[in-house]
């Protein structure tokens, strides 16, 4: 099974030319090929069930093995993941069938070819750096005068509306002119009733003969109070 990829997978890289898996923390350790084999075949069906029938065909060709052969390969296999990546690649026996090869959620598997993985990230200069900067600052400005615009104009509207309001009730709340005490200058308590009017000289009325005949007409007991205009 010949290859030349190089598959990343958590924090170990797997150099299929050299047979060779590398840790982060520098740790390396060599895969003899039938190994090598028997783990990339495993890792092209991540997540499945390989069959030995079909693992032993594919690892050893025409030579004629037993069991025991690819027994002994898992063995090796597990031995140098325990010690390299075992948090990250586990391989489960699935009894009187074959082998699963898994992966947990939070590794990852990249494959590329070997010319194609040393890839050196575009540096970012310091003045593309600045402008990301200032955009972001030019976003958050707006939306600050965005968000003060809004709340002057719910100020403005409070405040429109409150005038509206108090005018509006004062209105409602205010007595007539010929109804208001304030606009009278006489004032004539007969019983319980109140009499409000006006200076009645400069109208040439009796002031005497007046004040009889509102006695007159007004009982005693009314308990109210009577407005007069001439």
């Amino acid at each position: 099974m010949a290859s030349s990829e190089v598959y990343r997978i958590g924090s170990v890289t797997y150099d299929s030319s050299t047979r060779t898996l590398t840790h982060d923390n520098g740790q390396t350790e060599y895969f003899t090929p039938r190994v090598s084999d028997v783990f990339l075949l495993l890792l092209a069906h991540q997540g499945k069930c390989v069959e030995k029938e079909f693992l032993l065909s594919q690892c050893w060709g025409d030579t004629i093995v037993s069991e025991q052969a690819l027994t002994n390969v898992i063995s090796k296999l597990r031995k140098v993941l325990a010690n390299h990546a075992l948090e990250m690649i586990t391989i489960t026996t699935v009894s009187k069938s074959g082998y699963l090869l898994e992966i947990k959620e939070k590794s990852f598997i990249t494959q590329c070819h070997q010319e194609s993985c040393d890839i050196t990230p575009e540096p970012v200069s310091e003045d593309d750096a600045i402008e990301k900067g200032d955009d972001k600052i030019k976003e958050i400005k707006l939306s600050f005068y965005a968000h003060k615009r809004f709340f002057y104009l719910l100020l403005f509207l409070t405040v429109v509306l409150v005038s509206i309001f108090i005018y509006t009730n004062n209105k409602i709340h205010s007595l007539p002119y010929f109804i208001d005490t304030k606009n009278y200058s006489n004032e004539l308590s007969i019983g319980s009733n109140n009499i409000y009017f006006n200076n009645i000289d400069k109208y040439k009325v009796d002031k005497v003969f007046f004040i009889k005949d509102i006695k007159k007409g007004v009982s005693s007991i009314c308990d109210s109070k009577v407005f007069i205009q001439f």
